[in-house]
């Protein structure tokens, strides 16, 4: 995540939010591995979605890894993330993800 307002953040959040995410393909690739499950079918939505400076400070103040932040930290990174926004146009353009895992117990 270079050249992003997320990487200009991550020297002040000390990593890059979302960062997280588990390997590509996981948990299908586990659930196939599993004796337990039959006729596997995963399918992913995905969903661009655009949000301004606002939406998106809302967003973030909603999220476990934002709340957990001493108050004045959380402060902080959303004042820096509103001015990091705002000098890229105002706000930030995401992809959304949903992962749908149907099977069968065995």
């Amino acid at each position: 995540m270079t050249n992003t307002p997320h990487s200009e953040l991550a020297s002040s959040y000390d990593e890059v939010p979302g960062s997280s995410l588990g390997p590509d393909g996981w948990p299908e690739a586990e659930c196939r591995r599993d004796g337990r499950f039959t006729d596997l079918r995963a399918v992913r939505y995905r969903q661009d979605q655009y949000y301004d400076t606002d939406r998106y400070l809302g967003l973030l103040a909603s999220l476990s890894a934002f709340r957990v932040l001493p108050a004045d930290r959380r402060e902080q990174v959303l004042t820096e993330t509103a001015q990091v926004l705002d000098a890229h146009g105002g706000g930030i353009g995401m992809d959304h993800l949903s992962d749908l895992f149907l099977a069968r117990a065995r």
